[in-house]
């Protein structure tokens, strides 16, 4: 039997953002679950007090729900953050990683300090703006950065989903580092991606140690093309199976 795919989302985003990957043909015989992170999606979590630890907790719960056998988990941007404490936390189940164009931390790091120097004083600000201390970018820094390559009203149709990004896990140092991952570990890069360009991704896939995947496309490739993304999990079950 196929591992299970385990979906984490990145910022902003929810469990809905993974809907066209699960449905892929491609990925027609492999289960799969997705999640909302707290204060994220359909979750009604407080933000304001929101921590990293929260959101591994949140994942963790989600695979003692999961059949027995293997696990592969995959986050996207920011959702990769937590990967690396989600498999040492269940690493009798967990038995691949997949970073989608993700944040990759070291023990001790934190979130806002992998973000772009030149992005980070907006966050603090949004933070600060919104009440809750959280983030949402307008419109147009959305659909510049995370989805450039969908049309004008698709991408209004996809912003139109967002919710307001906690901030305080982009605040908390890993307690687990991309240096505890074992087993297979892959990160897919894409190659026009306007939120962590390929200088910034080439850090992040140097810290797993694990397989490069680049792939034509940006940000969110799984609302721009899933199918491709779901051909490529699909080729990484496979070859973790042999």
């Amino acid at each position: 039997m196929a591992d299970t795919l385990v979906l984490v989302h990145g910022g902003s985003h929810g469990a809905w953002c993974w809907d066209d990957v699960r449905a892929s043909p491609a990925l027609a015989d492999v289960p799969s679950v997705a999640l909302d992170l707290p204060g994220c999606g359909a979750d009604g979590s407080a933000r304001a007090d929101l921590r990293l630890d929260d959101s591994v907790a949140s994942i963790t719960r989600l695979i003692d729900t999961v059949p027995a056998g293997g696990v592969t988990l995959v986050g996207h941007s920011i959702g990769g953050m937590v990967l690396p404490a989600v498999a040492a936390a269940r690493a009798d189940r967990v038995r691949a990683v997949v970073f989608v164009a993700a944040v990759v931390l070291s023990k001790g790091e934190r979130g806002i300090d992998a973000i772009p120097e030149d992005r980070r004083p907006s966050y603090y600000a949004m933070a600060k703006a919104s009440g809750d201390n959280s983030l949402l970018p307008d419109f147009a820094n959305a659909y510049a950065r995370f989805f450039p390559s969908l049309s004008p009203e698709r991408a209004q149709q996809v912003y139109d989903r967002l919710t307001p990004q906690p901030f305080g896990p982009y605040l908390q140092p890993a307690t687990v580092g991309a240096e505890s991952l074992v087993g297979d570990v892959s990160y897919i890069l894409m190659e026009n991606d306007r939120t962590f360009p390929e200088e910034s991704a080439m850090t992040f896939a140097a810290k797993t140690r694990g397989e490069l995947i680049r792939l034509p496309g940006d940000h969110c490739v799984m609302l721009t093309d899933p199918h491709l993304l779901a051909v490529t999990l699909r080729e990484v079950l496979t070859r973790n199976r042999g």
